[in-house]
């Protein structure tokens, strides 16, 4: 809190800039100390903040996903990058690495603008909890030189890059190449669902390719999206692929998931009170030895088998002192002997301590 300025000194700084134009800190009642910390502080301040990155924040489209959401969706595509990882690995038959590079919300023009009109944009139709009610696709769009490494390993190639195929030399896809990057998309769009089967019930199904998706517009331009990006390696070949998540989509899979988890708390939090309530019933119909034990004494074989009925034992204790009031065979009280109601009985009197 020492960068907080009291009234006084605000209003001594305002005073100064008015009357020479300066922009000096006033100095507090403690003289030199105050001077030297509105002369030195600013400067290190500035210092300080031209290392600091600050991110830009635009009021006219705030955020409309929660950090903890973004991060639910990293979490379940983490988890189908290492899926699809493997399984193009043994589907192609050569080295596949993808690992998930970023999360970013943004509003789908932006995403549209950005792609090239030699792109394949893959529609994947999904269903949230089979509810029967059409959604907007979710859109999957990859690199056009990760993607001729793959249809050049799929129609018989090595699948190394020459660095000269990237789908444009040749006037765009062929309906051979189509077909064959179809095949592709038909096996890792479902794994999809596979991820976030310990959230949900969804089903992703590849529906179909759109070779110029400028001219396509199937989401609203304003509409807010989360686009997912991969950076993909297939042997020597690097690029990425993208995958649009419509707001739509996520409003639903979220509402599922927080009702899905709010019932999941409620029916934990009653079976949590039935079984405190059948530990409590079970301890109330246990039974407890209770012991008092007035003292300890040690005598010979000999004394014992001479002893008669009215032979006195000496406890060494004096008459009006504590004794051990036992549950089982441990001390947990201190007791006092008394009677009541005409019966001999033990008045607790505090915890026992053990010395």
């Amino acid at each position: 809190m020492g960068d907080v300025l009291t009234q006084s000194q605000i209003d001594a700084l305002l005073n100064s800039v008015q009357q020479s134009g300066n922009f000096d800190a006033p100095a507090d009642k403690g003289g030199a100390e105050g001077a030297g910390a509105g002369a030195g502080g600013p400067a290190i301040a500035a210092e300080q903040d031209k290392d600091k990155k600050y991110r830009k924040y635009n009021f006219h489209t705030p955020k409309k996903f929660t950090k903890d959401r973004l991060k639910l969706l990293r979490s379940v595509y983490e988890n189908y990058a290492r899926l699809i990882s493997s399984h193009l690995t043994s589907f192609l038959r050569i080295g596949c690495e993808i690992e998930l590079f970023e999360i970013e919300e943004q509003r789908y023009y932006e995403f549209n603008n950005a792609l090239g009109e030699e792109s394949l944009l893959a529609f994947i139709n999904v269903d949230v909890e089979e509810d029967g009610v059409e959604e907007d696709p979710v859109l999957m769009v990859m690199s056009n030189s990760v993607m001729y490494t793959m249809l050049d390993r799929m129609l018989g190639g090595t699948g190394e890059s020459t660095g000269e195929s990237d789908g444009t030399d040749q006037g765009g896809y062929t309906d051979i190449e189509v077909a064959v990057y179809e095949t592709v998309l038909q096996h890792i769009a479902p794994i999809m669902a596979d991820v976030w089967q310990n959230y949900l019930g969804i089903t992703f199904k590849y529906h179909k390719l759109e070779p110029n998706p400028n001219l396509i517009q199937v989401i609203s331009i304003d509409e807010i999206v989360v686009i997912i990006t991969f950076n993909v390696t297939v042997r020597e070949t690097q690029g990425q692929m993208s995958v649009c998540l419509p707001g739509s989509i996520l409003d639903k899979v979220f509402k599922h998931f927080e009702q899905t988890s709010l019932a999941g708390n409620r029916k934990k939090d009653s079976q949590t009170s039935h079984e405190k309530e059948n530990i409590i019933k079970g301890i109330e119909n246990s039974v407890l030895q209770v012991k008092a034990e007035f003292g300890k004494s040690s005598i010979l074989l000999e004394e014992l088998y001479s002893m008669n009925v009215g032979d006195v034992l000496n406890l060494n204790l004096p008459k009006n002192s504590e004794i051990n009031v036992n549950i089982g065979n441990k001390p947990w009280f201190k007791g006092r002997l008394g009677i009541y109601k005409d019966n001999v009985a033990v008045r607790l009197t505090g915890l026992y301590n053990e010395q």
